[in-house]
């Protein structure tokens, strides 16, 4: 795609972004054009110096793609990347390295948030394949022959990370803070958002992401709410304190 974008300051949006942040709208050829002939919209977001965010959406559905740019004109993928299918559902996900993929990509399955495959790179190069799903089932072939043998794993002293007061507290912070975006009321948008984030060891939530994606405007306000959560309760493991993925669904729906 050609990185030659035209701004449409007259956006049908409410939100307030920061004054580095651009929107920009495409046809279906991903060639600028007027709101009225838009399809795909682009969030283009400064998070430092050296890294810019670029979230394509659908203009009125789910969200195609996430990208980290080391420039701000989007030409050296630098960073993680997330990538979804028609459904807006997480479908893979990746860190690149000055253009160049590095380190674990996922392949999810096509209706959930469970992996399938993990392919490992360096430089661009892929090095290694894992089925994740004939681990699993080698590891519960393990656990079921140790189990015939009498062989009794050690149990371990387990608890999930959580919001402060539990899901009550959770319920109470979102009707307290959870706003319902102007563009998707207007829309009649509505469906459950999912946010993936880790919380680590001292409670704090980390590198949110869209898991499971419906619109624009509400993913942006899933995103916020996890991000201005506070500090969570940290996962315990084995009497410490330990870093945790979260999947977190927030549902939007009209009265």
């Amino acid at each position: 795609m050609k990185k030659t974008l035209v701004i449409i300051f007259l956006f049908a949006i409410n939100s307030v972004f920061a004054q580095k942040d651009q929107l920009y709208v495409f046809d279906k050829d991903w060639k600028p054009v007027a709101i009225e002939k838009a399809v795909y919209l682009i969030h283009v977001q400064e998070i430092s110096d050296s890294s810019w965010q670029w979230d394509y959406y659908n203009l009125y559905g789910p969200l195609l793609k996430t990208e980290h740019y080391k420039d701000k004109d989007g030409n050296i993928l630098n960073g993680s990347a997330y990538y979804y299918n028609t459904k807006g559902l997480l479908d893979s996900s990746g860190n690149f390295i000055n253009g160049k993929r590095e380190g674990d990509f996922w392949k999810l399955s096509e209706d959930s948030l469970s992996w399938k495959f993990k392919y490992v790179y360096k430089n661009d190069s892929l090095v290694e394949t894992i089925d994740m799903g004939k681990k699993d089932r080698e590891d519960a072939k393990e656990d079921s022959i140790k189990k015939s043998k009498g062989i009794k794993e050690k149990e371990r002293d387990e608890k999930e990370s959580e919001f402060p007061g539990g899901d009550t507290g959770w319920a109470r912070y979102l009707n307290k803070n959870l706003k319902y975006p102007d563009r998707a009321v207007n829309g009649n948008y509505e469906g459950i958002v999912s946010i993936v984030f880790i919380v680590d060891k001292e409670g704090n939530v980390i590198d949110p992401y869209v898991g499971k994606s419906v619109e624009y405007s509400l993913d942006n306000e899933s995103l916020l709410i996890i991000k201005k959560s506070g500090k969570w309760i940290p996962a315990i493991q084995d009497g410490r304190k330990v870093k945790s993925y979260k999947l977190q669904p927030i549902q939007f729906k009209l009265q």
